[in-house]
């Protein structure tokens, strides 16, 4: 019986698979922060990467950012997340437990890290997540990361990445 219950649970992570189907990204202070690149790249079927190259043209020692983590359920609506974190402070102190399990995943393909004053290239290169490796229970559904940048308190930069979420369980 146990033996059947430890067969299930290792079916079951393996099963489970997190991809990445748009991202929209817009600058709102073009002199600023300007895009060369915002989009995913598919590699197999079932796997797509995440690319976001931008440059920050002057240095910027104060970055909030509104992030969000919804749920498509007869439209977007707020799911897990709602947070505003100071970008500046987490990079000298890692106080939010959220940010942290995501700079854990991106870390690998950015060269965003270091802390504030930042300026220059912002890039993210092949970014794709290991659903296994999150460690958060998601239901199986659509979902949207929302992440509002503001730099001095002013809007500059929005990001939205949609993903789906499949967590499909063998049956034994």
């Amino acid at each position: 019986m146990i033996t059947n219950k430890v067969n299930y649970f290792l079916y079951s992570k393996e099963a489970v698979q997190l991809k990445w189907t748009n991202m929209i990204c817009t600058s709102h202070n073009e002199s600023w922060i300007k895009l060369h690149e915002c989009r995913l790249r598919a590699i197999s079927r079932n796997v797509t990467t995440l690319n976001l190259n931008a440059t920050v043209f002057y240095s910027i020692n104060d970055v909030k950012v509104d992030a969000q983590l919804l749920k498509k359920a007869n439209g977007y609506k707020p799911w897990l997340i709602k947070s505003f974190i100071d970008f500046c402070r987490f990079f000298k102190t890692s106080y939010s437990p959220y940010a942290k399990i995501a700079f854990f995943q991106i870390k690998e393909y950015t060269n965003i890290n270091h802390s504030c004053p930042y300026v220059g290239p912002a890039i993210i290169k092949g970014f794709h997540i290991n659903a296994v490796k999150i460690g958060l229970p998601f239901p199986t559904g659509e979902y949207l990361v929302s992440l509002k940048w503001f730099y001095h308190k002013k809007l500059t930069l929005t990001t939205r990445v949609y993903f789906t979420f499949t967590e499909d369980y063998i049956d034994m």
